[in-house]
């Protein structure tokens, strides 16, 4: 029998978990019959943030206590934190928005062995926004969680939409159960909905809740050590960028207050607009600092750089590098084995917690459906162009067939006529 002492220690463990005693995973994979009935609009305060954190001052403490709470099932600020960090840092912008959209490049299909069910599945996710919902819960990739009210139409056979909930209304017991957080304040577990009434996408660094698996936690330090260098080589070049300006004015000028207070209001205006006005008589004379250079912010600035690349991307070459936005292209820049990772893990989810209750709930059968990225590596037609040209010239002849497939040309052989008129 559990005591009252036991029972206060579980509590923050197993908050948010099912009276049934079964975890939020649990409850996920059971194959219920009962279709959800809740409508968009109970929805609504989900979707907006409601945290206080608009533009906090970017301090050691301040990340601390934002990680701390994060690590408690608490990432609320932590979220809101990361909003900010999008705004102002564009490399850390630019290699996440790489990484999302090497998956979002890569074609997704259902498979199944009934082409009709196929074809009817993939209009109703088309219509119900799954590309913009897969782009919503990519950012787990950063948070660690992203999720989704489903809307489901009548009986289950329809998903009408997928309504976006805010990163920073999401909350986590120690044992990684979800809840959301309401315009109140109040906490609702998702065990007071149905099993399937959301979806919810993880990415996971590193083991425990989801609040704590991703990328924004090392990223967040980073930016910190890089918006301070940033701020102190502002300050190195306000200081010894513009040349100091010193005049020398008569005895009575410096007496005179306004006199001596205008001309230094002209000083100012000739180190930053270059142009000014002093009394005649007055003698200029411009000292020039000597304080080194300020290469040694912009390499530790580009160190960071670097790291951010390789957190991102697992790599540390960039999108500068890139010609254009093709799906090769773009993938090239995220480490393969990454870009697999990412795709196989977002197939999971919509696998198991949106195609598994949909087909259940409109054909009363499981299995027979899957969502698939076609996440394997574009052919490099040059490459086998050339092969082709080397067995050629080695007096091998491939088949006409293999070459139309293969580089999706149509062959036609020449007349008799043409090979005349070619040896010409």
């Amino acid at each position: 029998m559990t005591t009252k002492k036991e029972t206060a220690a579980l509590t923050p463990v197993m908050k948010y978990r099912a009276p049934s005693g079964l975890s939020h995973e649990e409850r996920v994979r059971k194959n219920i019959r009962s279709v959800p009935r809740n409508t968009s609009a109970e929805f609504d305060e989900f979707t907006c943030s409601w945290d206080a954190l608009a533009n906090p001052k970017l301090t050691a403490g301040l990340i601390r206590r934002l990680l701390s709470a994060a690590n408690e099932g608490a990432p609320s600020e932590l979220a809101a934190l990361y909003r900010n960090l999008l705004e102002k840092e564009p490399t850390v912008t630019a290699h996440m928005q790489t990484r999302i959209l090497a998956v979002l490049a890569c074609d997704w299909t259902i498979q199944g062995t009934d082409a009709r069910r196929t074809a009817e599945v993939r209009a109703i996710l088309e219509k119900a926004g799954l590309h913009a919902l897969m782009r919503h819960l990519l950012d787990a990739l950063a948070l660690g969680y992203s999720g989704a009210a489903i809307i489901w139409g009548e009986g289950g056979a329809d998903i009408s939409a997928f309504r976006k909930v805010d990163p920073s209304n999401w909350q986590f017991d120690l044992s990684g159960n979800p809840a959301l957080m309401t315009v109140s304040g109040k906490i609702r577990s998702l065990a007071e909905y149905h099993p399937n009434q959301f979806v919810l996408h993880s990415h996971k660094l590193q083991s425990g809740i989801s609040s704590r698996g991703g990328l924004l936690r090392p990223l967040v330090w980073l930016y910190f050590f890089k918006h301070y260098a940033m701020r102190d080589r502002a300050r190195y070049l306000e200081k010894f960028g513009i040349p100091f300006i010193i005049a020398k004015i008569r005895d009575d000028d410096f007496e005179n207050e306004s006199v001596r207070s205008a001309i230094l209001q002209s000083l100012a205006k000739i180190g930053s607009d270059g142009t000014g006005v002093v009394t005649e008589g007055s003698e200029l004379q411009i000292l020039n600092p000597s304080g080194g250079t300020s290469s040694d912010y912009q390499s530790w600035m580009d160190y960071i750089d670097k790291l951010f690349a390789l957190l991102i991307l697992g790599q540390t070459a960039s999108s500068d590098s890139a010609s254009g936005f093709s799906k090769g292209q773009i993938q090239e820049n995220v480490r393969r084995d990454i870009l697999e990772a990412d795709c196989r893990n977002l197939m999971e989810t919509v696998n198991a917690q949106i195609l598994a209750p949909l087909e259940r709930f409109r054909y009363g059968t499981a299995g027979t459906l899957a969502f698939t990225l076609d996440y394997s590596s574009p052919e490099n037609l040059t490459e086998k162009a050339q092969i082709v040209k080397t067995l050629t010239d080695s007096g091998f002849a491939l088949s006409p067939e293999w070459i139309e497939k293969t580089f999706k040309i149509e062959l036609r052989k020449q007349s008799d006529t043409e090979q005349k008129g070619n040896m010409k």
